[in-house]
Parts: C-alpha cells; sequence; structure tokens
C-alpha cells in the first residue's frame, strides 16, 4: 500500500481565519495603528521637507546669507552689494539677489471677507530665471508686469480667499493682482505664498530700499552659480574669504541641513512626531495583544489536546507567532491602502506634500512586524496553563 504524502495544517491560518467578523475587527484594530504610525511619519518628513521647498527649488549651488538668520523665515537681511564681492571668484558663474519676505506685517486681505492674514513674499529678476519650477518659468512674462504676483496654489483658500489668476485684492494695502499659480506647497509657519518681481517687491516694500542707491537694498539670500565642473566646496571656502564676517556661505545641501536640523532638534516638532510614532506603536500592541490573547484564550482546550499529543510548548508558541505574523501582514495592507487614500486628502487640506515613500513604507512595515510579534510572544505566556490534565478532570 502506497504511503500518503504528509501534509502540513495550517493551523495558526485557520485559527486566525475562522471566524470572520473577529479577523474584520483584528485586522481593523491593527490597521489603525499602521495608519497612525504612516501619518505621524508622513506628516514629520512633509514638515521638514517642505520647510526647504524654497531652497530645494532654487537654482543656484551656493547661497549667501546674514550670519544672524537661524531660520529662513526669520527677518535679517543684508546689504546687496556684499554680493559685488564675490564676481571676481575663480569658478563664480553669476550672483543673483533673493527675497524671502515672511515677516507678521506681510498682510494679504482675502477679497472674500476682508480679513487680513501673514503671507510669505518671494521675489527675484524675473530674467535670472532663480525657481526651477515649470509653472513659474512659463508665465515670466505675466508677473513681470507692474503690481502682478503669481501664488502658490497650494495656499490655503479658507485663510487667503480664491488666489487664482484675474483675482484682485491688496498686499500691505496696495492693489495687487494674481497672474497666475504655481506649485509649491506650504510649511509649518507659511500657509500661502505669492512670487513677485524684485521691481514690484521694491513697491510694496519700500524699505528695502531706503536709498536711491541700489547697493543699499536689503536682500535675503545671495544666490551664486559656479561654472560647470567646478568644485562647490572649494569655491565656498574662496568666497567666504572676499565675504565680511556679517554674512556667511553655505552649499545647498548645508542649508538645507541647517533649516531641517534647527526644526527637528531645536523645536518640539521632532520630538512630537516621534511620540506620535511610538504612541502608534504601543496602541497597535495593545490591539494585537488583546486579540491573540483572546485567541488563545478561547482555544486553551484545543492547546491543551495537542500538548497531550506530545507537542512541545515551543511549537505551540510559534503558533501563535505565526498568528502574529499573518495579522501585521493583513493589518499592514489594509493600512497602507488607507494611509495612501488619506494622504491625498491630507495634501489637499494643508498643502503639504504627503507622500508614501518606499524608505517610510519598510519602516512601518518592520515595526508593525516586532509590534505584533512581541504581542503574540506576550499572549503566548497563556499557553502554560493549558494542562492536559484538564481535559479529564
Amino acid at each position: 500500500m502506497p504511503r500518503l504524502p504528509k501534509r502540513r495544517i495550517p493551523l495558526a491560518w485557520r485559527n486566525l481565519t475562522e471566524n470572520r467578523w473577529r479577523l474584520l475587527a483584528s485586522v481593523a484594530g491593527t490597521a489603525f495603528a499602521v495608519v497612525l504610525m504612516f501619518v505621524e511619519n508622513g506628516f514629520r518628513n512633509a514638515l521638514l521637507e517642505n520647510m526647504v521647498a524654497v531652497v530645494e527649488g532654487i537654482d543656484g549651488q551656493l547661497f549667501i546669507t546674514h550670519q544672524g538668520r537661524y531660520i529662513l523665515s526669520q527677518p535679517v537681511p543684508f546689504p546687496r552689494r556684499r554680493l559685488e564681492r564675490v564676481l571676481g571668484v575663480d569658478g563664480v558663474a553669476s550672483v543673483h539677489p533673493f527675497y524671502l519676505d515672511a515677516d507678521d506685517a506681510t498682510r494679504w486681505r482675502n477679497p472674500l471677507s476682508g480679513n487680513t492674514r501673514r503671507i510669505r513674499v518671494l521675489a527675484y529678476r524675473p530674467d535670472d530665471d532663480l525657481l526651477s519650477l515649470p509653472d513659474v518659468r512659463a508665465r515670466r512674462d505675466l508677473w513681470d508686469r507692474p503690481d502682478t504676483a503669481l501664488a502658490d496654489t497650494r495656499s490655503k483658500a479658507t485663510l487667503y480667499g480664491p488666489l487664482r489668476a484675474g483675482e484682485v485684492s491688496e498686499l500691505h494695502g496696495r492693489r495687487l493682482e494674481i497672474a497666475g499659480g504655481f506649485t509649491l506647497g506650504t510649511d509649518f509657519r507659511s500657509n500661502g505664498t505669492l512670487l513677485m518681481s524684485e521691481a514690484n517687491l521694491l513697491r510694496y516694500f519700500p524699505q528695502r530700499q531706503p536709498t536711491a542707491d541700489l547697493g543699499d537694498t536689503r536682500i535675503d539670500l545671495g544666490v551664486v552659480r559656479l561654472r560647470a565642473g567646478t568644485d562647490a566646496g572649494a569655491i565656498r571656502d574662496a568666497v567666504k574669504r572676499h565675504l565680511p564676517a556679517d554674512v556667511i556661505v553655505l552649499t545647498k545641501p548645508e542649508l538645507m541641513r541647517k533649516e531641517q536640523d534647527f526644526w527637528e532638534k531645536v523645536t518640539p516638532v521632532g520630538v512630537v512626531f516621534d511620540i506620535g510614532l511610538v504612541m502608534g506603536l504601543i496602541v497597535g500592541s495593545a490591539i494585537c495583544y488583546q486579540v491573540l490573547f483572546g485567541e488563545v484564550a478561547d482555544r486553551l482546550a484545543e492547546f491543551a489536546t495537542l500538548k497531550a499529543m506530545g507537542y512541545r510548548d515551543g511549537a505551540l508558541r510559534s503558533v501563535i507567532v505565526l498568528e502574529a505574523v499573518y495579522l501585521a501582514g493583513l493589518g499592514y495592507l489594509v493600512g497602507l491602502v488607507l494611509s495612501y487614500g488619506l494622504f491625498r486628502w491630507l495634501q489637499r487640506q494643508t498643502g503639504l506634500t504627503m507622500v508614501l515613500r518606499p524608505g517610510d513604507m519598510a519602516l512601518v512595515l518592520v515595526l508593525t512586524v516586532v509590534m505584533c510579534v512581541l504581542a503574540g510572544l506576550l499572549a503566548a505566556r497563556k499557553l502554560g496553563t493549558a494542562d492536559p490534565a484538564d481535559l479529564y478532570a
């Protein structure tokens, strides 16, 4: 008589899926923790990346800024004449002034409500073509006209009203027309952004140029473009030697890192989102533990029978851990799908760039598996009370 092939019974999977309503509730609880971790991590990344979106979009390799400016939105300008000293440095192709006004006094009037709100204003000479944004470059002729500006399409309409082409309102009490839109995004301090020419900015902010001398104009950044094939680090050091101590020179990565380090390490932002991520892990662990503990408790007699058949505690514990892995996988997949839709909605509502990145997905997957396995190991301690003798009591 031929021997029948051995067949392993997927005990962990069958235990988990026997009761569909319990399975649905278990997966929903795990998915909730997954979504919570994704959202906390997504907000953190979006805020940190959006804080440097302006710098990232500028077409330049070196940046000159006041040594007392610890974040971009802090109003610490310096004289434009500082840029003249850089032009003679070997390897420098051109130097351009860039304005970034995010002061509380910079107010836009909502044409619908009449209320005024702080708004960020960016400016440079249109011919310099500093922002490498397609919408900005394609509409150069529109925002180069007097009393016009482009508006960020992700600005919060609830605060500023409809910032669309043809809309007319007031900036600093002076008439301004929106000539078109571009896409940049909000950040931790700015809910909206306008882009205008240098000539327009000096009309709306005459204090920037207190005299007729263009060199006295107060600028926020000096953008240095280098010749092809040059070493940015070496030229940065050479530029520093030509400038006084009131300004510093940074490469683009250095300026972006400096900005992000402030918000992540100096302010409570990084700690708050770290706590949120840990809370998601704790909540998920508690949910998984309750699910798996209930599973073990309800099947204590069955596990006692397996013990009577010769199964060791380690083998039974592996069944619970495998259930935890299955639960982690199902909860993660559901949470990933929900997070994708939630991120798209949050991006529309907040203006932040909410993106599910491969590294973040891998991190949350690892945390989800660890969370469920630890909960499974804790729940498996109940197996110690499964005594085969109780079956015959």
